[in-house]
């Protein structure tokens, strides 16, 4: 038996595929969970999603002023 409820369907009637969650594919270098689409970087450490290249880059390298004290 199918039961519809008044939210399958929206306001002009037509019906509403129900939500569901997105499939983890992957884990980035820190373990977070990564989604088809994602864009990511390969590097020695795992995978880094294009959104934390700044950290992963602030946390595995030194930053240096080339020329000053």
């Amino acid at each position: 038996m199918l039961v519809i409820g008044m939210n399958d369907f929206d306001s002009l009637g037509a019906r509403q595929q129900p939500e569901t969650e997105p499939k983890q594919i992957a884990v980035d270098w820190k373990g977070e969970p990564l989604y088809k689409g994602d864009v990511v970087y390969t590097t020695d450490l795992g995978l880094v999603h294009e959104d934390q290249i700044i950290d992963y880059v602030n946390e595995n390298y030194r930053k240096i002023n080339i020329g000053g004290i």
